[in-house]
């Protein structure tokens, strides 16, 4: 006679059968007849059909236990973590979750459309209450804008700025999990307003930086360029081909943890090291903190369009200016790059009163230092061995959501 479901049930300890409430108010499922917990965080990509697809697949694999799925769109790493300035972060690009719930075959599906607030659900949260075995973390797109031309890589400057999105994720994820057994980062697919040069580098980025901790999968392999179904921003797409990822990415997955049982693992290591020069530690010289100078407005980039911005809703704009006196702080170089808000919340800001041959005291921090840095910008400049600084005023202008 088969064993009662209370029988079944009388096999997992108390704890993990009390009712926990995930990010979305609903109980969450720990009493499924499978062994593997999921946790699955997706971008804008995600969005487009990625997530909901993967989520799929993991629901289907008789392996998995419970899966629990969120999206939201124009995240980077930090977006996902509990500090500040991300701490209570909102998106207003789409967001779309899918949790297992306790006694339901079908998850508990939520979706906020483009251009209403979602808080983004925050990774040590999930983690707790979750305890998920496997973590897959779909991102990457949003940190090709930490590159200011699209085209050019200076590896001194940009691998400390991928290093500060990079390592904090992964050790947070380290920090708030005793079950994760297994963490697999889903880089970009091709895109084509970015140079090779830097998909490339951000890919290198993040397998030197996780080494020994994360399963890289550059997708770049496993969906052909030009998308039939692409978005005018020559990223996003649609379509059978977003299927086609997705279904690629879990065949990886699947692959991967059959040959590598979850309750084989041991518990994930330790970061390697970042590099002792001055990586993860960009510019901690005198130019780290505030400086105030005189200078005169030399050059404007022509800021982007609104229609070249969607489905985001901040941008930046690069002015140079020629230094004719520092007033406090340190700065050596003739010229600096300061990055003025073009839009907020898809408004235009009015630039018209920095005039080309105009004098103005400004009052700046380095732009890596701030919520801004991984902003879409437009920087028809030359002077991109200069790091950019963003005035004061205008980092207080940063609305509380992402993007």
């Amino acid at each position: 006679m088969p064993c009662p479901l209370s029988c079944i049930l009388s096999a997992y300890p108390p704890w993990l059968l009390s009712p926990v409430v995930g990010f979305n108010g609903f109980y969450l499922d720990y009493a499924s007849m499978g062994t593997v917990k999921v946790l699955v965080l997706g971008d804008s990509m995600g969005l487009c059909g990625f997530g909901q697809r993967l989520d799929r697949n993991f629901r289907r694999d008789p392996r998995v236990r419970s899966t629990y799925t969120y999206l939201a769109g124009g995240t980077n790493p930090l977006s996902w973590l509990k500090e500040k300035p991300y701490s209570t972060i909102k998106t207003y690009c789409g967001y779309m979750s899918f949790e297992s719930v306790e006694g339901a075959v079908k998850p508990a599906e939520v979706e906020v459309t483009d251009g209403k607030p979602a808080p983004v659900p925050k990774l040590e949260d999930l983690l707790e209450e979750i305890d998920p075995d496997v973590l897959v973390f779909q991102s990457g797109n949003n940190l090709y804008d930490l590159f200011r031309d699209r085209k050019t890589v200076n590896p001194e400057r940009n691998g400390p700025l991928l290093d500060a999105y990079i390592v904090p994720f992964l050790s947070k994820a380290l920090q708030h999990s005793t079950r994760l057994r297994k963490i697999y980062w889903v880089a970009p697919p091709t895109t084509g307003r970015i140079s090779r040069e830097i998909q490339d580098f951000l890919v290198q980025e993040i397998a030197a930086r996780s080494a020994g901790v994360v399963t890289l999968i550059d997708s770049r392999s496993l969906v052909a360029y030009p998308y039939k179904k692409m978005q005018k921003d020559l990223t996003h797409f649609v379509g059978s081909q977003m299927n086609e990822w997705a279904d690629r990415v879990y065949a990886i997955i699947e692959q991967d943890l059959a040959a590598h049982p979850v309750a084989s693992l041991k518990p994930l290591p330790a970061l390697p090291p970042l590099p002792g020069k001055g990586a993860g530690k960009p510019e901690e010289t005198a130019l780290a903190g505030t400086i105030t100078v005189e200078a005169q407005l030399t050059f404007k980039s022509k800021p982007m369009t609104t229609k070249e911005l969607l489905p985001y809703k901040e941008s930046l704009v690069a002015f140079v200016y020629k230094v004719n006196k520092v007033v406090e702080g340190g700065y050596d170089a003739e010229k600096i790059v300061v990055m003025h808000p073009a839009h907020i919340g898809l408004k235009e800001q009015d630039l018209s009163k920095y005039a080309l041959g105009g004098d103005y005291k400004l009052q700046l921090r380095l732009l890596s230092k701030t919520v801004w840095r991984a902003e879409k910008c437009r920087d028809d400049s030359e002077e991109l061995d200069l790091q950019p600084y963003i005035q004061l005023e205008d980092e207080k202008k940063f609305p509380n959501h992402s993007r």
